[in-house]
């Protein structure tokens, strides 16, 4: 799988445990989107399936472009 290094740097993994879940967001220039997010139950449900690793190339699989990002980040991101 190839992803922009752009695009990677700007990934970050958020833990939410009052929710018990797991976030991906993106953040670059001064602001942050949300991605995607997982249950800690439905991380641990699949016995014989990688359910972390299938959901963070789902995740990065299914992004846009680095310019898009850029674009929906500044439109509608939230200032970290």
């Amino acid at each position: 799988m190839n992803i922009d290094h752009r695009i990677a740097a700007g990934l970050l993994l958020k833990e939410v445990p009052k929710k018990h879940m797991k976030e991906i967001h993106f953040q670059a220039n001064g602001k942050s989107i949300f991605l995607s997010s997982i249950t800690e139950e439905k991380l641990v449900s699949e016995d014989k399936f990688d359910m972390f690793q299938h959901w963070i190339e789902e995740t990065v699989i299914n992004l846009p472009s680095y310019e898009t990002l850029l674009e929906v980040l500044e439109a509608e991101g939230n200032i970290v």
